[in-house]
């Protein structure tokens, strides 16, 4: 996906910064788990299936991610886009029952570009199902649509402002009785919508693999 000219400015810079992220990550764990673990308790509310969301829940996540190219070519959704990605995305979840959330969440997003990387925000709505839950886990499927506005334009070549679509599979593991850990693996797409002809719409899709912590309110 990344260019042999580029691999060393764009590439393991992305790693780089993806090391960097996770190192924040692992920080916010510590610090969760610190200030989100429940009173000790003997008791049933110290069991870790308590922690699963249920109906009425609220829940936040907080997640990084690294994304790669794919899909170049596709039915739908070309994606002629080549620039690795990393970033860091928070989220709320209104659980509407046991098995279906809604929710929103925003995103900043770095673009590792030959010569200039670029930097975007972007602005999600959520809709989770839960295909299987469990005492120690949680399977789900999210689907999402937002919004992203970046400093230059993305993918290269692209244009400042871009739609975007993605897909999920995730699992959810308890930790404590408020606090779990999600990670999964996202489709994601953006487009400006310029039509598949302007020079201006270069679309990407990538594979974005994440890792985040998800407590209940």
């Amino acid at each position: 996906m990344v260019t042999a000219t580029g691999c060393g400015l764009g590439y393991s810079g992305a790693w780089r910064r993806f090391a960097a992220l996770l190192v924040t990550l692992a920080a916010t764990l510590t610090a969760g788990c610190a200030v989100l673990a429940p009173p000790q308790s003997t008791g049933e509310t110290a069991k870790k299936q308590q922690w699963m969301p249920v109906a009425g829940s609220q829940t936040r996540e907080l997640r990084v991610f690294h994304g790669s190219p794919v899909l170049r070519k596709s039915l739908f959704w070309d994606g002629n886009g080549e620039d690795e990605t990393a970033g860091i995305k928070g989220r709320q979840l209104w659980h509407l029952s046991n098995h279906i959330a809604l929710g929103a969440g925003l995103g900043a997003v770095a673009f590792f570009q030959s010569g200039r990387d670029a930097f975007a925000g972007e602005f999600e709505t959520v809709g989770r199902v839960y295909l299987h839950r469990a005492e120690n886990l949680g399977v789900f499927t999210e689907l999402t649509g937002g919004w992203m506005q970046s400093t230059h334009p993305v993918p290269t070549g692209g244009t400042e402002w871009n739609m975007s679509f993605s897909f999920t599979g995730g699992v959810e593991v308890p930790l404590e009785n408020q606090l779990g850990m999600v990670a999964g693996l996202t489709y994601h797409h953006i487009s400006n919508a310029l039509g598949r002809q302007h020079d201006r719409n270069p679309s990407q899709n990538e594979a974005q693999f994440w890792l985040g912590l998800s407590w209940r309110l």
